[in-house]
């Protein structure tokens, strides 16, 4: 059994969740201790217990220390099962989190599945879906993953509600992310606003437009209502590059007191910057393609709009649990390379 020390490097859920989809891939039962150690509220929200149980669900894993506030958790998995799931966080908990641990669990599943799931669609510390739609999940393609995720509902803190369908099909085996160099022939984006009056959608639009005009690029950002509407107002703006060989969004989240504008302009500011650094993937998506690249068939290579606290400790995981050799060039809080060499995992 693997142990995991949930209190190493960055110290959050995103050990568990790591530690979570590796035990299922490769059959390793775990336990994970000081589990969200180093944050104010320790152990297990209904988020990150969600996450478990959906994990244990599709893999018939035995567990213990499944339970609010839990620091303290073994998960021992069988076989990967696909299927339909419906999974309900219960409050504004990040479906686009969950999804982080349950994606790669499902690449090696025995067929298609399809999830519902209900929580929350854009939430402060995780990408909204839209970034995972139009960002991270065309990385995956590019590996050979074979993903589709629709909104049927969005979901904003307090009250969440949001509900997002998936469907996946399962792979043999994962392709290295190999990117060439960067050919960027358009920035779009999503104005979003849902119980809020329209001209929210549009001032945050129009403002992202202004701040991006600086980099003399083709842009397209669409003003967007929700509807149904949802249950608690809220806003928020994804921006991502269209082309080829690049993998870069970003958002910014509305909030009470905080102007249209200032979400706007917040996104486009992270949009230029990255865009200076000539980088192939966004400082985010680079967390979510740490686990592929560990077990994709060859070396996969691409630089890194910054190499954040987060990706190490993503590189520091699939270490522990595979021999997928790693190499980053570049200081941490700025932009860089990283290589990886693949196991070469198939699915039996």
């Amino acid at each position: 059994m693997i142990q995991i020390d949930g209190s190493m490097m960055e110290g959050g859920g995103q050990l568990l969740r790591m530690a979570t989809s590796y035990s299922a891939i490769l059959g390793e039962p775990i336990t994970v201790y000081n589990i969200r150690a180093k944050r104010r509220d320790p152990g297990l929200k209904p988020q990150h217990l969600t996450t478990l149980r959906t994990a244990a669900e599709i893999t018939n894993a035995e567990t213990s220390g499944a339970e609010i506030g839990s620091q303290e958790i073994t998960f021992t998995p069988e076989k990967i099962r696909g299927g339909e799931y419906d999974i309900n966080i219960g409050t504004a908990g990040s479906i686009s989190l969950l999804l982080q641990c349950i994606n790669p669990i499902l690449w090696y599943s025995d067929k298609p599945s399809k999830l519902t799931i209900k929580g929350g669609t854009a939430v402060n510390w995780s990408p909204p879906i839209t970034f995972l739609q139009q960002v991270v999940y065309k990385a995956f393609h590019s590996m050979g993953v074979n993903t589709s995720i629709n909104v049927k509902r969005h979901g904003f803190y307090p009250k969440g509600g949001g509900e997002v369908t998936q469907t996946t099909h399962p792979v043999k085996s994962l392709q290295p992310l190999r990117p060439k160099e960067p050919d960027i022939k358009k920035i779009n984006g999503i104005s979003l606003c849902g119980a809020l009056p329209e001209h929210v959608a549009v001032r945050q639009a129009n403002s992202a437009k202004k701040h991006l005009n600086q980099i003399r690029q083709k842009t397209s950002i669409k003003p967007i209502v929700a509807d149904p509407p949802p249950l608690s107002p809220g806003s928020f703006v994804v921006l991502w590059c269209e082309g080829s060989d690049v993998y870069i969004g970003v958002d910014s989240l509305g909030a009470r007191g905080k102007p249209s504008e200032v979400v706007g302009t917040e996104a486009a500011s992270k949009l230029v910057n990255d865009l200076r650094t000539g980088s192939h993937v966004d400082k985010n998506t680079t967390d979510h393609l740490i686990l592929p690249a560990s077990l994709a068939e060859g070396g996969s290579m691409f630089r890194t709009s910054e190499i954040t606290f987060h990706t190490l400790t993503a590189i520091k995981i699939a270490e522990t649990f595979t021999d997928a050799k790693f190499k980053v060039s570049g200081r941490m809080g700025e932009p860089g390379t990283i290589w990886i060499k693949g196991i070469g995992y198939r699915r039996n």
